[in-house]
């Protein structure tokens, strides 16, 4: 592999901004097609590249699927890659899939180096410039530099990293990807025979991971139907996501056999307004909905709770634990009445926890916040009782919890014709969290429901964990375990083998673990309807990147040596190991 080529790649890739939700996202799959257009491969074989248009989806991007290898004629059982309830008669020619997302988030945070924010090379001398001048600034004031600044350029004046918007997340990624797929399709190109009996490469760049991720699930939809076009078996996939290590390298490193799944659980807490200037005439729900963050907010012992004996001290494990996404009430105006209802959603991770059990963890909290509230409230006005003389005392109800499905079909036997309006309304609009809480309120309102309540349910998106099944997908773990140990013989880096990627990717929807019933509870949890995963296809994956520091943020950069010396050839080589392994 020619590390120059892969950084030649990576580069010309960040070079084309690819912003979720602009016209540079958009546009962006025919500028791969364009690139692979030009290669031999696809000069001659131009059928090999297709471009979907995502579905369900307001805007207008589009993914890119290309294969390089020889079709098979044969006929044989039911590939791997079908669901059980999807059996086909063709199996084609074994296939690795290599995946990954093209959009990138904002560059707003740049500052006034937002004009270079896509230009590595450009960038690196003026944010290494920058961060100086930053560094000079705190000295003079008699402060010393902070550690993320210190590091940073550390980083960067040792040109061991390389700065840029999207570079990390997760172009670099792609570029290894495309360094091997090119390699592949260069040698089944020559030696048709020899190469094409290895197998083939499917390459697939999707949009819309960073919102939605409309992008992987159209092609899970289409994918089947490709596949079988084109005689080729699924058989395995590598996602090319990056991994991020504030330290020497050693977790970023890695291969993961699985991920992480997040849910967007939220609770809406329900009080009886009042005027401010008689605030225990009533019950506000802002009291609850603190307790409630606060009880969840980087709390390790909410979801994912190990058992005795359990756990595990591997880098990377366990997930990020829970933060709190969105925390508002619902008013559009001042007044002087107390909020009638406060929204509050956070962000769960987790490798153990499906979500039956995160709904029931939030729920439990929820109920919990709403008595520590009302337990508060009570002392504090009999404590105030007590400094003003008079008597004040709060309404004495036991709160009450109720569960999204439970609530809309009270709303719904209230006014049926109402709820279908307010549901319609909220997918009309652009901010669509803030239109979702309004939703909920509405429901609370037809449903006639009274405080102290809290309405405990799923916002999206929803990502059903991902993970390898130590005897279903033994033989994959071994080629992953292989190719690893065969980088360590040839003197490479050491790379790790952990369990799960820490965060969300688009693996959650080519191989989900959460069972059909577990994303039924998740989808009646949703007032918007959740459809996670079509029917019809299904792929182990395991996660193979690049590694980094301080993805989204200004001082985004990706480890050169790693990602266009290492990680080629360790993707070249867990290929290698795939298409030899016994079992795939």
């Amino acid at each position: 592999m020619n590390p120059d080529r892969t950084r030649e790649l990576a580069l010309a890739l960040t070079a084309v901004p690819s912003i979720t939700d602009s016209d540079g996202e958009s546009g962006f799959a025919f500028f791969l097609k364009d690139m692979l257009c030009s290669w031999p491969y696809f000069k001659d074989k131009p059928e090999n590249l297709r471009i979907i248009r995502t579905v369900d989806d307001e805007r207008e991007r589009y993914a890119l699927l290309a294969f390089a290898g020889q079709q098979a004629s044969t006929v044989s059982a039911a590939p791997c890659a079908l669901s059980d309830e999807t059996v086909h008669a063709i199996k084609g020619r074994p296939t690795v899939i290599l995946t990954g997302h093209y959009d990138v988030v904002s560059v707003e945070n740049y500052g006034s180096l937002e004009p270079y924010a896509f230009d590595p090379e450009a960038l690196a001398p003026r944010l290494v410039a920058a961060l100086e001048s930053e560094a000079a600034s705190a000295i003079a004031l008699g402060e010393r530099p902070g550690d993320t600044i210190l590091r940073a350029l550390d980083d960067l004046k040792t040109g061991g990293f390389l700065p840029g918007r999207g570079l990390l997340d997760m172009k670099a990624g792609l570029a290894a990807g495309l360094a091997v797929f090119e390699d592949h399709a260069q040698r089944c190109l020559l030696a048709a025979d020899a190469a094409g009996s290895h197998g083939s490469l499917l390459f697939l760049a999707v949009p819309d991971e960073e919102g939605s991720s409309h992008g992987m699930l159209s092609a899970v939809r289409a994918l089947p139907g490709l596949l079988a076009e084109w005689d080729l078996d699924a058989i395995a996939a590598i996602n090319l996501d990056a991994a991020v290590d504030q330290g020497d390298g050693s977790a970023g490193r890695a291969a993961f056999l699985g991920s992480v799944g997040k849910l967007h659980p939220f609770s809406l807490f329900v009080g009886r307004p009042t005027h401010a200037g008689a605030p225990f005439d009533g019950i506000n729900p802002a009291l609850a909905a603190a307790e409630f963050a606060r009880g969840l907010e980087c709390a390790g012992d909410v979801f994912d709770v190990p058992v005795a004996g359990g756990g595990s001290s591997q880098p990377g494990y366990p997930p990020p634990p829970p933060t709190i996404l969105y925390h508002r009430d619902l008013r559009d105006h001042y007044d002087v009445t107390t909020p009638a209802t406060v929204f509050v959603s956070a962000n769960v991770l987790t490798r153990i926890d499906g979500p039956v059990q995160v709904l029931d963890a939030v729920s439990s909290l929820a109920l919990t916040s709403m008595r520590l509230a009302a337990s508060s409230l009570l002392e504090r006005a009999q404590a105030h009782s007590r400094t003003s003389g008079q008597s004040f005392c709060p309404p004495d109800r036991e709160p009450r919890l109720v569960p999204w499905a439970e609530l809309v079909q009270l709303a719904r036997q209230a006014d049926s014709q109402a709820v279908m309006v307010a549901e319609a309304k909220a997918r009309r609009e652009p901010k669509r969290m803030e239109a979702f809480a309004v939703y909920v309120a509405e429901a609370v309102r037809l449903a006639g429901l009274e405080g102290p309540a809290a309405v405990v349910g799923l916002a999206p998106p929803y990502y059903p964990r991902a993970a390898l099944d130590p005897t279903r997908d033994a033989a994959l773990v071994e080629a992953v375990n292989s190719a690893v140990s065969g980088m360590a013989g040839m003197g490479r880096e050491r790379v790790a083998v952990y369990p799960s990627f820490p965060g969300i990717s688009d693996m959650s929807y080519l191989y989900p673990s959460d069972d059909e019933d577990a994303r039924r509870v998740a989808a009646g949890a949703c007032p918007f309807g959740i459809d996670p995963l079509p029917a019809g296809f299904s792929c182990p994956v395991v996660n193979i990147g690049p590694w980094g520091r301080e993805y989204h943020q200004r001082l985004e950069r990706v480890h050169a040596g790693y990602a266009f010396h290492t990680l080629p050839l360790l993707i070249a080589r867990t290929i290698e190991e795939i298409f030899s392994a016994p079992g795939l």
